[in-house]
């Protein structure tokens, strides 16, 4: 084997490229899409050729088009960019978030571009920021100074004001040890007091000098079961207050009625003998209504027990949990600080108390914010690791102990280098504060059974200075599916794996070594004759037939092209509905070769319970007398085939130069085609229905007409397939719906009745999701009555997706628009979908009318289905009519309304408004 063979051809790079799960595309320098593949349909719902020859903007998401510009202009300059995000917007409408990296090539003047789908992770990375910064602002908002430890005295929670008060930057203590934090509490008393409520399970409530401060401070503590928390603020005030209001009763009255929180005096009778504004204004009854007031007015089932006079009287204060009841009935949580003083011999109870009410739904919201965090670490099918000091794994979710093959027991304590082969951070540079950010790195995850499974690792690392590990966490998935998928795709990269017919790759390298070795004995050069074989009906059997059936068709059609004496030399599937043949022989012996094929795919395929019936377009090149090369080979064959579809489907057609000037003319109608809206060379002409009952003019047909400053009139044929291929059918059909209402609105006041204007409406405006707003805009916008406008579609655009269509058309129909079925009779003239859809008119084709097969003449047979659309409530109205034989066939025939050359010509406004104005 030499080295030539060892080295994958440039073919097999196109494979790997056209079949890799990130998205990839090559720009030219304007930013049109030469080449994108296939993952642009996983990811953005649109096939390779539905992207090709657009501009990427029309992608992205529009308030990222500048970023992207900006993107395009700083890669031209030389920039280099590795995974940017950027919005873009799948083909259903919702935004997809896409890594980009992409690079300029000078010489090619191309760009080179990939996207990874990070929408999963961005979406997670944003729910995890918004649950902290809930976290935070709750805390935030909390009036005391506040932390939380955990049973091993570890700090979990602190705000700012706690972080302030002693002294320490807020991040600096988080996941320390309290003592560590503050060195200071050891020793103290209330240090203890935290130890007793850890240990019992009670809250309390306790004043305690800090030293560090020279300041006396009011303690909260709440224990639970997973630590405690502990609420304080600074008591210096309050201390000096009481002082004062020994010293000086009116001093003592005005702090009293200045206090932030509620405070009531109750005599040893527990009635109320005086209160502060703050308690009036809460509880909602005046000073005088609550002066002998009893306490149990304002508590709510609250029971006082012996006990509590006992602590009192030995000087301690009772912190208290209460529900309290306002004037009106409502209650709060409350947090009643009550303590026993004695005035005048006589002893007296102070119950200072907090409504709770926004520090319970703040802890509350705290609690949901850490449930719903760890929920989604749980459920998360990514495996979730955090490792602290030395790398010591300290938290673990499901999946991860599902990748492991290791029970979350046997993970928590164990090292990380024992759950990787090699870390995936190894070799990655930290920042200047120690962090390492690590995204999408594949390693290998060591599981029980010693079989290392394939990951891609992102998460944070963090260092000490000495560069050891301090914090390790993140987010895996299992990849092993794609290593084992891109093992597969070496092997399948050659052949279609549905029809095991020679692929893309395979063809293009065996035409190439035919083309190579075309000597003949003698010096005669070799023929070749390629066929690109396009079969006509797939999609509709695709679509009513589903997928899976869809897929044995192209079986069997790869069967048929097998078994076609001639065709053995190459048989290839490009992909879709697309066959290849490739022969050895002249041009004579081509045709008939191409002529068995189609005999062969227009026999009846059994597909389900059904035989259909699927035909082919077939075009052919030959090899040198059209091309010299395989790309323009194939290229012309691709033409050729084209032109027979064009011609009328299910034949051949042979090359010709000619096809490629009428190419490149059709390119250059389409690009002035596309600033034709901008420019204003649209116009509408009206053709006029008559009612068939009193030959008077009750409608017309909108039909748009474009007028070229150079090419002149430009007829319809030739611009509205273009138009509908492009997607600016999209734009100039809003345009035509918005004139023609206007248009309408106008005739109708001028000449004072009613006419209905009829709409064409193509198979993309209907699949465009805001259609039935666009209509309901342009009817508000125009002011013309719903029932005036009539709305024309075919019958293939009605059953692209029937649901959604009888969806939207049931829409339409409850705007008061009426519905018609386009040239019925050239499709597929099923009644069921005339019963399914809120159809109000059909519109007979010509062809249709006039047909006489010899066995029912076209009288009986149209006057058979008029009866019977009239016994469906729908009314006939027959297009193309041109003499008067037939105009009197279809009155006696009942047909409701027509429209042709007979009676009028399609004409410009002016010329229909002076028609109107005869009468």
């Amino acid at each position: 084997m030499n080295a030539q063979s060892l080295t994958a051809s440039p073919d097999d790079h196109l494979a790997h490229i056209d079949n890799a799960f990130d998205l990839m595309a090559l720009l030219d320098a304007g930013g049109q899409v030469l080449r994108v593949n296939r993952a642009s349909f996983d990811i953005l719902g649109y096939a390779p050729d539905e992207m090709r020859g657009r501009h990427v903007r029309d992608f992205a998401h529009p308030d990222d088009r500048a970023a992207l510009g900006a993107l395009g202009l700083a890669l031209r300059d030389g920039a280099a960019c590795r995974e940017q995000e950027l919005r873009y917007l799948h083909r259903d409408g919702h935004v997809v978030y896409l890594a980009m990296s992409g690079r300029w090539s000078a010489d090619g003047q191309l760009l080179y571009t990939t996207a990874r789908d990070v929408t999963a992770h961005r979406l997670a990375r944003e729910e995890l920021a918004r649950s902290r910064e809930r976290m935070n602002a709750m805390l935030k908002s909390i009036g005391d100074a506040f932390f939380a430890v955990d049973r091993d005295w570890q700090i979990i929670y602190a705000n700012h004001k706690a972080a302030s008060f002693v002294g320490v930057e807020l991040a600096a203590g988080l996941g320390r040890p309290l003592l560590d934090v503050v060195p200071a509490l050891e020793g103290t008393a209330v240090l203890e007091h935290y130890r007793h409520a850890m240990a019992t399970g009670q809250a309390g409530v306790v004043e305690a000098w800090w030293a560090p401060l020279g300041t006396w401070t009011e303690v909260r503590m709440y224990p639970s079961a997973d630590g405690l928390s502990v609420y304080f603020h600074d008591i210096n005030d309050q201390r000096h207050a009481a002082e004062a209001m020994r010293r000086n009763e009116q001093r003592f009255r005005v702090l009293f009625q200045q206090a932030g929180d509620s405070i009531l005096i109750v005599d040893s009778t527990l009635h109320i003998v005086a209160v502060n504004g703050r308690a009036c204004a809460h509880f909602g009854y005046a000073e005088e209504e609550f002066i002998g007031l009893p306490v149990s007015a304002v508590d709510s089932d609250f029971a006082y027990g012996p006990g509590l006079l006992d602590r009192l009287r030995r000087g301690e204060t009772r912190l208290l949990r209460i529900v309290k009841r306002r004037k009106d009935g409502s209650t709060f949580p409350a947090e009643v600080h009550v303590s026993l003083f004695e005035d005048g011999g006589q002893e007296y109870f102070q119950a200072i108390i907090r409504d709770l009410t926004e520090r319970d739904e703040a802890e509350r919201q705290l609690r949901e914010s850490e449930r719903r965090f760890r929920e989604v670490i749980e459920m998360t099918p990514s495996g979730y690791v955090r490792a602290g000091a030395g790398g010591v794994l300290l938290d673990a979710n499901p999946s991860l102990c599902r990748l492991s093959g290791r029970a979350r027991d046997d993970l928590i304590g164990l090292p990380l280098h024992a759950l990787f082969e090699r870390p995936p951070w190894e070799g990655l540079e930290a920042d200047g504060d120690g962090n390492t950010t690590v995204r999408g790195v594949e390693a290998m995850l060591l599981r029980t059974d010693r079989e290392p499974l394939h990951v891609l690792f992102n998460g944070n690392v963090r260092r000490d200075d000495a560069g050891e590990l301090l914090l390790v966490t993140g987010l895996m998935i299992d990849i092993s599916a794609r290593k084992r998928a891109e093992e597969r795709l070496q092997l399948l990269a050659t052949h279609d794996t549905l029809t095991g017919l020679p692929n893309r790759a395979l063809l293009q390298e065996r035409v190439q070594r035919m083309m190579d070795d075309d000597g003949r004995p003698g010096g005669e050069p070799g023929e070749l004759a390629v066929m690109f074989l396009d079969l006509d009906r797939f999609k509709e059997v695709n679509d009513a037939f589903g997928h899976e059936l869809g897929d044995v068709l192209l079986c069997e059609v790869a069967a048929r092209l097998r078994a076609v004496p001639g065709a053995e030399d190459v048989i290839a599937r490009l992909g879709g509905d697309e066959f290849v043949v490739v022969a050895r022989c002249g041009r004579e012996r081509a045709g008939v070769l191409a002529a068995r094929l189609l005999e062969a795919l227009t026999a009846p395929v059994r597909v389900g319970a059904q035989d259909v019936i699927i035909g082919a377009s077939i075009g052919i090149a030959m090899y040198p007398h059209d091309a010299g090369t395989r790309e323009l080979l194939f290229q012309a064959a691709d033409t050729a085939m084209y032109r027979a579809k064009a011609a009328g489907r299910n034949r051949l057609c042979f090359f010709e130069p000619g096809m490629t000037l009428a190419t490149q003319a059709r390119m250059a109608l389409e690009l002035a085609l596309r600033p034709a809206l901008a420019r204003g060379e649209f116009e509408l002409y009206y053709q006029p229905r008559v009612d068939l009952r009193t030959m008077s003019v009750v409608g017309m047909e909108a039909l748009l007409r474009w007028n070229h400053p150079q090419m002149g009139r430009v007829a319809p044929g030739e611009f509205i397939g273009i138009a509908e291929e492009t997607g600016l059918i999209v734009a100039i059909g809003r345009w035509v719906l918005a004139e023609a209402c206007r248009q309408t609105r106008r005739l109708v006041q001028e000449h004072g009745r009613e006419v209905r204007v009829s709409v064409n409406v193509s198979a993309r405006q209907l699949a465009q999701p805001g259609f039935v707003e666009a209509v309901r805009a342009e009817l508000a916008a125009s002011g013309l009555g719903p029932h005036c406008l009539e709305l024309e579609l075919t019958e293939s655009a009605l059953i692209e997706d029937m649901d959604r269509t009888a969806a939207m058309l049931g829409e339409l129909q409850g705007l008061g628009v009426k519905l018609a079925v386009d040239d019925f009779g050239t499709g597929y003239s099923g009644l069921a979908y005339l019963r399914r859809f809120p159809i109000d008119v059909l519109k007979l084709d010509r062809s249709f009318v006039l047909q006489d097969d010899g066995r029912i003449s076209a009288f009986d047979f149209v006057k058979a289905f008029v009866d019977m659309a009239h016994a469906l409530r729908l009314s006939v109205v027959a297009e193309g009519v041109e003499t008067a034989e037939v105009l009197d066939f279809l009155r006696a025939a009942d047909c409701d309304e027509v429209q042709g050359y007979l009676l009028a010509r399609p004409m410009p406004l002016a010329d229909l408004q002076a028609l109107l104005a005869r009468g």
